[in-house]
């Protein structure tokens, strides 16, 4: 078995760079100009490419928390349900909050995201705040929680008759 040299490069490796030294040639890595244009034309990729990500982030926020509104929405009206008791979603438009019955956190929503909610005047606590009641027949007292942000916008309607709670996108006859 032959041993190993630790000294310094293999012997095929040294014959060779040896050979090309005496025909000339010398073996070079990256100059530091050639690295500051490549760090250069990366930065500037980079510099268009993640502004085009903030719309596209902005509205996976929006959606995700339509989604939120409306599980919530739908855990509170089964609450009632199972119950057998008025359930409320309460919803805070200023402080993008919002809490369900049988829960006692209290939900945060994207700042980013403006809110709105159409209820009845009797659930409407003050200025920023509204509830949604839900009764035990699964039935409620209705209304429309509003999401927009990126110049796009999501509703949650919550039927009064049937309590039926759908996600999607605002009418363009309701601007």
């Amino acid at each position: 078995m032959a041993a190993a040299n630790l000294d310094g490069p293999p012997r095929e490796l040294a014959d060779t760079q040896n050979a090309l030294k005496r025909q000339g040639v010398v073996a070079q890595g990256f100059t530091l100009i050639e690295m500051l244009i490549v760090l250069a034309i990366a930065g500037i990729v980079m510099g268009t490419l993640v502004p085009s990500f903030g719309p596209a982030i902005a509205r996976a926020q929006l959606y995700s928390a339509s989604r939120d509104v409306a599980s919530a929405l739908r855990y509170t009206r089964g609450h009632a349900m199972i119950r057998g008791e008025d359930a409320l979603f309460e919803l805070n438009t200023i402080h993008h909050t919002y809490r369900v019955s049988g829960r006692p956190k209290l939900y945060r929503l994207p700042p980013g995201i403006e809110l709105g909610l159409f209820t009845t005047s009797t659930e409407t606590l003050d200025e920023g705040t509204g509830r949604i009641r839900f009764f035990p027949d699964g039935s409620a007292t209705g209304g429309r929680v509003t999401l927009i942000a990126v110049k796009q916008t999501r509703v949650v309607d919550i039927n009064w008759l049937t309590g039926e709670i759908t996600i999607g996108e605002e009418d363009a006859g309701d601007h």
